[in-house]
């Protein structure tokens, strides 16, 4: 018997009626772009996050570009990331014209080795690139601080905050 890694359709059933419906209204409008169900996500996420404004974008590949040119990431410096992910987390290092390094994961949390990526960091480093997989978000407070930690707080009430002078994005 196989047992699935992850039952998508059972995190969506319960909604699965609201979901056709407002997907129906979109279609039906023929406003994919800015339109307002995107003004509503917006005003409800920086709500959500006591934040004073936020942006949706096309998708998390964008998401993680622009926090990487905010933080002035390009040409020359190197993002540490795990070596156990989605293709995108080194395509959005990439296309910074950035080198990803890649880092070993812990066994237990699938999360960032800290040890292993301050053995990676070098004086190019200029961003941490953690992911959370499956359900269990890596601590931003476990990684070497001396450089930014690109971690989107999914279980935090505020958009961002500092560690060691630094924003954990």
């Amino acid at each position: 018997m196989a047992i699935p890694l992850t039952d998508v359709r059972a995190q969506y059933a319960p909604l699965l009626d609201e979901l056709k419906d407002r997907i129906a209204g979109v279609l039906d409008s023929g406003r994919f772009i800015l339109g307002p169900e995107v003004k509503a996500f917006e005003e409800e996420t920086a709500r959500f996050l006591g934040a004073g404004n936020a942006v949706g974008v096309a998708n998390g590949t964008d998401a993680l570009v622009i926090v990487l040119d905010a933080l002035g990431v390009g040409p020359g410096d190197e993002v540490v990331c795990p070596s156990f992910t989605f293709y995108a987390t080194a395509e959005s290092i990439a296309r910074r014209g950035a080198t990803p390094v890649f880092a070993d994961i812990d066994p237990a949390t699938l999360n960032l080795d800290a040890a292993d990526v301050a053995v990676k960091m070098t004086e190019r480093t200029k961003a941490i690139l953690p992911v959370h997989l499956f359900g269990r978000p890596c601590d931003p407070a476990v990684l070497p601080d001396s450089v930014p930690v690109v971690a989107f707080p999914y279980a935090r009430t505020s958009s961002a905050y500092f560690r060691n002078g630094w924003p954990v994005m």
